[in-house]
């Protein structure tokens, strides 16, 4: 009798350590490599506009490359850590979703921009660069 009360017991605990850890969140395990920041692009009558999610990333540790069709974004983001209180540790680890090591994006762009007046600000952890078109020779109908 008393084996079969510690068999039940067993197999009651694995489902407790099972159903634990189904409820952590690391199905999302990234490689050290880095990671891929979200983009919107938006283009308009006189230019490119390129807003990327870069949050958690400061400004000094972000490239920003225009060549005359294609914009790269690159840089690091340092990983996130828990505020360090003396008195309070961290117990448990419930989720790591936020991406963090170098990071690139390329994006091409279907017209030639004017390098020398590209711009680009930081706010709201969105990294907005602005593209204005080259002016061609040639009258280009949108």
């Amino acid at each position: 009798m008393s084996r079969n009360v510690r068999l039940t017991r067993i197999i009651r605990e694995t489902g407790d350590v099972a159903y634990g850890l189904s409820n952590l969140n690391f199905q999302d395990f990234h490689s050290p490599e880095g990671w891929t920041p979200d983009i919107n692009v938006y283009r308009y009558s006189d230019r490119f506009e390129v807003w990327v999610d870069l949050g958690g990333v400061r400004k000094e540790d972000i490239c920003v490359d225009v060549l005359s069709e294609k914009l790269r974004i690159s840089g690091l983001r340092q990983p996130p850590t828990p505020t360090r209180d003396a008195s309070s540790q961290c117990q448990q680890v419930m989720s790591l979703e936020i991406r963090n090591g170098r990071f690139s994006r390329e994006i091409h762009l279907s017209r030639e921009v004017d390098r020398d007046r590209v711009s680009a600000r930081q706010e709201n952890g969105l990294l907005w660069v602005v593209l204005p078109f080259a002016q061609s020779d040639e009258t280009e109908q949108d």
